[in-house]
């Protein structure tokens, strides 16, 4: 009886033997694992990095507390790794791979807890779909550019260079309405985000959309049309001198003077010297406009103001001396 106890005493004393042995084999190969996985790291192969310091996170696992310092040091490493690789995927613009790549980066985050890495991750998500979408938009697939930008405007509804080439795209595609609703969404963000480049594109578009209009109107004489759209213009930017002067005229040809006078002002106030019309015009139509309203004087005194040698001016000393008698 002594004997066999004997025995079942120094079998056990063997097996914890080979326990301790193998435990501190595996601890070994998590250093190992560790230390391949830095080398691989340094040396940019990230992705038999990041296989490497997974493989090691695993085994510190198995082996418990003694590994625990390994197991911190790994799993505080592999969110920045996985967001390292998507950042350098990205850059080659392989944009389908770049989302995939953040996904992970985004899993791994929450996996060991770093948010910090997924709030770039997700951050970076949608300017990826944004890339898309400008790319599409480049390559004249404007369909396409505009799912990829509405999915970028989905996870970031602040993104001014967005709303713009969705509103290009919609301009492409004749689609009037969605195109004005996306150039005033990019005025409109791009004032409260202080982008003041994006906001002056987009009104530059949107004014010389309705110009245009305006002006196809006016040479068919719908004074009405060419009138809303020239407001239009004016709405979006109330300094436009070339959509003021036209309303003006506009105006005029439906004998609605104060209104014309009223935005002959507002243009010559805004004037720049780079208009098509000129001060002396805008004074003719002016002293035409106060004639039309029976006010003499100031019709006289506008119409002085037309200089010799331009194109009213013969028009303007005949009202001043034959029709006005001015003094």
């Amino acid at each position: 009886m002594n004997m066999k106890c004997v025995r079942i005493l120094s079998f056990a004393v063997a097996l914890f033997g080979v326990a301790a042995m193998s435990s501190a084999q595996t601890l070994q190969e998590v250093v190992e694992a560790r230390n391949k996985g830095t080398e691989l790291m340094a040396s940019g192969d990230l992705n038999a990095a990041i296989a490497e310091l997974e493989r090691c996170a695993e085994m510190a696992r198995q082996v418990g507390d003694d590994a625990e310092e390994h197991l911190v040091v790994v799993e505080s490493a592999l969110p920045n790794l996985y967001l390292r690789k998507a950042n350098e995927i990205n850059a080659t613009r392989d944009f389908p791979a770049t989302l995939t790549a953040l996904k992970a980066a985004i899993e791994a985050a929450e996996k060991y807890n770093d948010p910090s890495v997924k709030e770039r991750a997700e951050r970076t998500v949608p300017q990826v779909y944004l890339a898309m979408g400008s790319a599409d938009f480049q390559a004249q697939r404007f369909n396409e550019a505009i799912q990829n930008l509405n999915l970028a405007l989905e996870r970031d509804p602040s993104l001014t260079q967005a709303y713009f080439v969705r509103g290009a795209a919609y301009q492409q595609l004749k689609d009037d309405l969605n195109m004005e609703e996306s150039y005033r969404l990019a005025i409109e963000k791009g004032t409260e985000n202080g982008d003041a480049a994006i906001v002056q594109r987009a009104r530059t578009q949107l004014s010389n959309f309705h110009n245009q209009a305006g002006s196809a109107a006016q040479r068919a004489k719908r004074w009405d049309d060419a009138i809303a759209a020239f407001s239009k213009t004016v709405e979006i930017d109330e300094q436009n001198t070339t959509a003021l002067y036209s309303l003006a005229a506009c105006f005029y040809e439906k004998k609605n003077w104060d209104d014309t006078i009223s935005n002959i002002e507002k243009a010559i106030e805004f004037r720049t010297g780079r208009e098509n019309w000129t001060v002396d015009n805008a004074n003719y139509f002016l002293g035409a406009a106060h004639m039309g309203k029976n006010n003499n004087a100031k019709a006289c005194e506008h119409f002085r103001l037309v200089g010799e040698g331009t194109t009213f001016h013969a028009r303007a000393k005949h009202f001043i001396e034959q029709t006005l008698k001015c003094r």
